[in-house]
């Protein structure tokens, strides 16, 4: 068993999920099929929902459920929803790191889409909100504009270099000016595209 598949198709070619499991990665140090969908990543597709997907489904998530279900409604258009059987209530119990996990996914979307020229369109919940615990109401509507004018996310660069690192952090080593710069650039322009004013 795969510890992730890149795309798994069910019900036809219209739902996209992602598949895990552990055997691969338990049975070699080296989990070839774990890091599969890092190196494929938007290279499989053209059409611009299917490209910034397959990024997306790269999103950090709790103890890496991959809790999502994606309807795909055209080639610019497609419905999130939450795979209920990859919920954690014993450790989740308010599915709280579910729905961040979800977050991380449309936001990952979103960031992949302005690589392709595309602005993502994400309207969260359009059913109503689920309550108390998630069901299977949609999490999101997502849908890409053409932008003539489009500007890279400039976070879009570091997304197949993400890791977690459970190292010791070396607080003996400076950060160099031009690094430090390049972060302070990058929140700025976070911080100005969403219209949130330090105080």
């Amino acid at each position: 068993m795969n510890r992730r598949n890149f795309i798994k198709v069910a019900g036809g070619a219209s739902v996209i999920v992602a598949a895990t499991g552990i055997g691969t990665f338990i049975s070699t140090r080296t989990p070839h099929a774990a890091v599969k969908s890092w190196k494929s990543a938007g290279s499989q597709y053209s059409d611009p929902i299917r490209k910034a997907l397959s990024y997306a489904i790269l999103a950090p998530n709790p103890h890496n459920r991959q809790p999502w279900v994606v309807d795909l409604v055209s080639d610019t258009e497609a419905v999130l929803s939450c795979d209920l059987q990859r919920l954690l209530p014993a450790t989740d119990p308010f599915d709280r790191q579910i729905t961040i996990g979800l977050g991380c996914f449309l936001e990952l979307f979103a960031i992949a889409a302005t690589h392709d020229g595309q602005r993502a369109e994400i309207s969260l919940f359009p059913e109503g909100e689920p309550g108390e615990h998630l069901n299977n109401k949609p999490i999101a509507r997502m849908k890409l504009l053409k932008e003539t004018k489009s500007t890279p996310d400039p976070l879009f660069a570091h997304t197949l270099h993400r890791r977690t690192n459970r190292e010791p952090y070396n607080v003996d080593r400076n950060i160099t000016l031009d690094k430090l710069q390049e972060i302070l650039a990058v929140a700025n322009t976070d911080v100005e595209a969403s219209g949130v004013v330090g105080g």
